[in-house]
């Protein structure tokens, strides 16, 4: 407990220092953490707001050089339109892991640890040469003894304990922004943290990501187009994956790679009916499709996916509302558009209904005024997302990484062929998902589920009614009160308690005095008189009263 404890401090000190390092140093002094800088670092720590035109340059440095943890949070604000600046976004975007590769000693010694037997007994053949190394883990090629080609993930030893650290430290000092800044607390800072929290932490479990990949290749199971590597489960634990090899190209390489204009069409319209099929028909998609992701298979002409580390989720009714957005954005129908976006989002009571339609429309109509070709469909989402949360309309995070997705599968495909368009490609299965959104049958399931849920919220009033009004009569009503308001209450309760003890200290002061008096005038010649007991008691009260004065006036809360 006590090393625990002894690692987030230091871990704590090292992050302050690379905040004033990088330029950051403001927000350390303002939020009151200096203390834990030392005498040098608060020399070179800058607490001078400095030009902001460089600020995304020296916040990916930042994020680069504190490790995997703010890595991950810095790809999260990439995608966060409406909290940075896009220079500042289009920087984060270029995030690497910068960090040395682990030696082949420890990561034997691992999966020893994991599987029970060292490489040489479980592999036929181990290149000890790793293939990729990144910030959680390393990849190694192999081969099992039943000859099948195997990649094999290491997750780096100890990166679990580090990144909980951080993640503890990132989650106090979120909150400290959020008692800081207005800023943080309206964008929720917290919240993105708690979240950044929950996707890393399903990052470092590979059985989630071995999961995650066959669920995958369960929608493709009909489709020979699509392939996903098989997970070889007798050698994948939480901290090692075990994959099948899958020999293709990067699809950026297929401009490079693949001479022929209606192969390139086609392999284009193979990505974008994939990504239909996870995003809009079965709500399940690949988060992160970078290049690196997606790889055509020449001799074969199927896609490859994988890497599924981060898997992004929509429901079934958001799966529904995301495709009327998307329809009403190909039809420049901006109610179609604002009512699937209220249905999807929290909307605040307050909203300027009328100011976010103009802004909707606004957004509808430049889409009108751009030739069908030329649309970039994942930047007029995103542009949409923002614009709701300029409103204070909470967006869910699933459509963010939506955005983002979209975005970089529209940087595939314009790579692929500059004269190809998401939008273009997408239309003919838009045109689909409208035809089996007005089948009678579905209209009739949907119809009869919104039946199912509204009988059980009308069951559910009448107990909730009356256990709300019996909770009032005994008494055991609870209130939610913020953090803000609890703070208020709090020093509230300080004035009144100050107050209090000025009062019974003058009081004590006052029957001191009055002793004096009485004393003075009536005295007689007793032991307290020869030993000067009031004079004492006087001094000693008089002293304690400018004490507690004191302490009172210090605390700012009389």
């Amino acid at each position: 407990m006590l090393t625990d404890k002894m690692r987030r401090l230091n871990r704590y000190k090292e992050i302050i220092s690379l905040l004033g390092k990088y330029g950051f140093g403001y927000l350390v002094e303002e939020v009151g953490l200096t203390e834990l800088l030392s005498f040098k670092d608060r020399i070179k720590a800058d607490f001078e707001r400095e030009n902001t035109l460089e600020m995304g340059v020296r916040l990916r440095g930042l994020l680069e050089e504190l490790g995997p943890t703010f890595i991950k949070l810095g790809q999260l604000l990439s995608i966060r339109s409406d909290f940075l600046p896009f220079d500042m976004m289009k920087e984060l975007e270029r995030l690497q892991d910068n960090v040395p590769a682990v030696p082949l000693e420890e990561i034997r010694e691992k999966i020893m640890q994991e599987l029970g037997k060292p490489p040489e007994e479980i592999f036929h053949t181990f290149n000890e040469d790793y293939v990729a190394a990144a910030s959680i883990g390393q990849v190694y090629e192999a081969v099992l003894w039943t000859g099948e080609k195997v990649m094999v993930k290491v997750q780096r030893p100890g990166i679990r304990k580090t990144i909980y650290t951080d993640l503890e430290i990132l989650m106090d000092l979120s909150r400290l922004l959020e008692q800081n800044y207005d800023w943080a607390e309206q964008h929720k800072v917290a919240e993105i943290a708690d979240e950044l929290g929950s996707s890393i932490k399903k990052e470092l479990d590979y059985l989630e990501e071995a999961r995650n990949t066959e669920t995958i290749a369960f929608q493709f199971e009909n489709n020979e187009r699509i392939k996903l590597p098989k997970i070889y489960w007798d050698f994948t634990t939480s901290h090692i994956l075990t994959m099948e090899k899958i020999d293709g190209i990067k699809i950026s390489e297929v401009p490079s790679q693949v001479g022929d204009q209606e192969k390139k069409h086609e392999i284009a319209d193979l990505l974008v009916q994939s990504f239909v099929t996870q995003v809009l028909r079965k709500g399940f998609f690949h988060g992160d499709p970078h290049p690196g992701n997606i790889l055509y298979m020449p001799e074969t002409g199927q896609l490859a996916f994988i890497d599924f580390g981060q898997i992004g989720r929509l429901s079934s009714r958001m799966r529904d509302e995301t495709a009327s957005m998307m329809i009403g954005l190909m039809r420049e129908d901006t109610d179609m558009i604002v009512k699937a976006l209220y249905r999807l989002s929290d909307v605040p009571a307050d909203v300027n209904e009328n100011k976010f339609y103009d802004d909707v429309d606004r957004i509808s109509k430049m889409v009108s005024h751009v030739p069908f070709g030329e649309l970039d469909l994942g930047n007029t989402v995103q542009e949409l997302l923002s614009t709701a949360q300029e409103h204070r309309i909470i967006v869910p995070t699933e459509l963010t990484m939506l955005g983002k997705t979209l975005i970089t599968v529209e940087g595939i495909i314009s790579g692929i062929d500059p004269k190809l368009n998401l939008l273009q490609l997408a239309k003919p299965y838009a045109e689909e998902l409208v035809i089996e959104r007005y089948d009678p049958i579905k209209i009739g399931k949907r119809l009869l589920k919104d039946a199912e849920e509204m009988t059980e919220t009308v069951a559910k009033i009448p107990g909730r009614v009356d256990e709300v009004l019996g909770q009032a009569a005994e008494g055991d009503l609870k209130l939610k009160i913020s953090l803000s308001q609890i703070d208020s209450i709090f020093n509230k309760i300080d004035r009144i308690s100050n107050k209090v003890s000025f009062s019974l200290t003058l009081l004590a002061f006052s029957i001191v005095v009055l002793g004096l008096i009485i004393g003075a005038t009536f005295g007689t010649d007793t032991f307290l008189t020869s030993i000067h007991a009031l004079e004492i008691g006087f001094a000693v009260a008089f002293l304690m009263f400018l004490w507690i004065l004191y302490s009172i006036i210090r605390s700012g809360r009389f």
